[in-house]
C-alpha cells in the first residue's frame, strides 16, 4: 500500500475502495506510514524500495532474532542447533563484508599437447 501511495497513481479514495477500507483508514495509514512513502517516493525506480529485507539493518536484526531463537531452543548443543547458529553468524560476518578474501593464486604455464601416431605435416 505504501508504494501505492507512493506511485500517487490513484487516489487515496480509490486505493481505499480496492483494499475494501474506509477513507478514514487510508488517510491515518498514509500519515502513519508518511515518512516511509516519502522515502519510496524518492526512489521509485528501485523495485525494490518497499521490502524491509533490503535494508542491512533489518536483515542484521532478523539474523539477531533468529540467533536467539536458535540459542535460547531447549536443545540448543545438539549439533543440528550449534550448526544453525554458525551458519547465522558466518551470514552476518558476510553481510558486514568481515571475511577475508578467498582468492587463489593462479600460476600460468605454457602448455603444449603432443598427439602421437599423428604427422601434422600430411594434414597440411
Amino acid at each position: 500500500m505504501c508504494r501505492l501511495l507512493a506511485e500517487g497513481d490513484l487516489t487515496k479514495a480509490q486505493l481505499a475502495r480496492r483494499f475494501g477500507i474506509s477513507r478514514t483508514a487510508m488517510t491515518r495509514f498514509a500519515r502513519r506510514h508518511k515518512a516511509r512513502i516519502e522515502e519510496i517516493r524518492a526512489d521509485l525506480d528501485d523495485e525494490f524500495a518497499d521490502l524491509w529485507i533490503v535494508r542491512k539493518a533489518n536483515r542484521l536484526a532478523a539474523y539477531e532474532s533468529d540467533f536467539e531463537l536458535a540459542s535460547g531452543h531447549p536443545n540448543a548443543s545438539h549439533h543440528e542447533w550449534v550448526k544453525s547458529r554458525t551458519q547465522i553468524l558466518h551470514a552476518v560476518a558476510q553481510e558486514l563484508c568481515q571475511l577475508p578474501g578467498r582468492n587463489g593464486i593462479s600460476v600460468v604455464m605454457p602448455v603444449a599437447h603432443v598427439i602421437e601416431g599423428i604427422d601434422l605435416d600430411q594434414l597440411k
